[in-house]
């Protein structure tokens, strides 16, 4: 790495650090008063609350890092063309796409630690945030459970198991679809209107038996299946997780049981876009600044910050509208986590060559 890339970086890098603080911290204090009310409606110790802020911090962080990856780029791009180094640079023949190549690179490794955190961080964090929250608050457990999924080997064989209801003051669960595994294919689906829990097991009830082959699919009807599954309907009402705290991994597998039982995945759909496109915010927000750095300031930082503020209110409004439609399905869930970022990423290209 050249002397000057370092030189670049090292400016970029200490607003960077500064910027995650305070947008983290941001956040968090909004996130404050939600804990302080629940103080005082419920009780809760000062030490819980505590605990809870530090669980919500790697969630927060993830939205803090583009945030700051802005920041930085636009305050440190200016600071460098106020002081002319960006001119004198050019001028020894250093085009500006190069210039910003150690900036974009930064970007791209804020990217990779934000999609790292968000899938093996935030979704531990955010489950546990979860249980304490509810041990808080002392939560009943709800007597009827909606879109109940979990996975169990039966007779030794891998199956998933799908509920659109799970009633625990009966023991019944309601539009069951099992999912059998053998090396690692689907080799038998079963539906059932209904399965009822006894102390030898789950009776499956009304219901089809698919044998999933290379050819044409075998049909079997019957009343009456019965299924070695040990646990208790207790055991099975375990809290719903949010999307918030699945994997990409788990969240394409509810994606795929869910549309296989013929309920609606597309909230599931977006959040798994959108859990990719937020940490590539980070690059595409590098991309933006760096020509909208070069514009001459007259305010120095306070100018900085401003645009950093509409790029930011611009950006999140978008998503939120975006990020609605797709939920309600009136666009894919694609362009609905990816549209925002197209759209900066279209204006920071331009801007750049504009700029060159």
């Amino acid at each position: 790495m050249r002397l000057i890339d370092r030189y670049i970086l090292r400016e970029v890098g200490g607003i960077f650090l500064f910027g995650v603080a305070v947008f983290t911290t941001l956040l968090l204090v909004n996130h404050l008063f939600f804990l302080a009310r629940l103080a005082a409606d419920s009780g809760v110790p000062v030490r819980t609350n505590l605990f809870l802020l530090v669980l919500r911090l790697p969630y927060l962080a993830v939205y803090g890092l583009p945030m700051a990856t802005l920041l930085a780029t636009l305050l440190a791009t200016g600071r460098l063309s106020d002081r002319n180094e960006i001119t004198a640079l050019r001028t020894t023949g250093w085009s500006l796409a190069r210039i910003a190549l150690p900036v974009l690179a930064a970007g791209a490794v804020v990217t990779i630690t934000s999609l790292g955190m968000s899938e093996w961080v935030v979704p531990r964090s955010e489950t546990r945030y979860r249980e304490v929250l509810s041990q808080a608050i002392q939560a009943q457990p709800r007597p009827v459970h909606q879109h109940v999924l979990f996975r169990e080997p039966v007779d030794g064989v891998d199956s998933v198991f799908y509920a659109r209801e799970l009633d625990t003051r009966d023991g019944t669960m309601y539009g069951v679809v099992i999912t059998q595994f053998q090396q690692g294919r689907p080799a038998r689906l079963i539906e059932a209107g209904q399965a009822r829990y006894t102390p030898e097991g789950w009776v499956l009830k009304q219901g089809t038996l698919y044998l999933l082959g290379a050819g044409s699919g075998v049909v079997t009807t019957f009343d009456e299946m019965r299924v070695a599954l040990a646990r208790t309907p207790k055991q099975i009402a375990v809290p719903r997780r949010d999307p918030s705290e699945m994997t990409i991994r788990e969240l394409r597998q509810q994606i795929a049981t869910l549309r296989s039982a013929g309920e609606s995945a597309v909230r599931h759909a977006v959040n798994l876009q959108a859990k990719l496109a937020l940490p590539a915010s980070s690059f595409i927000f590098a991309l933006l600044a760096v020509p909208l750095g070069l514009r001459p300031h007259r305010s120095g930082r306070s100018t900085g910050l401003g645009i950093t503020v509409l790029v930011l209110l611009a950006y999140y409004l978008l998503m939120a509208i975006t990020i609605t439609l797709g939920e309600r399905g009136q666009i894919s869930a694609f362009w609905a986590a990816w549209m925002p970022n197209l759209m900066v990423a279209t204006a920071g290209g331009y801007l750049l060559w504009f700029a060159r």
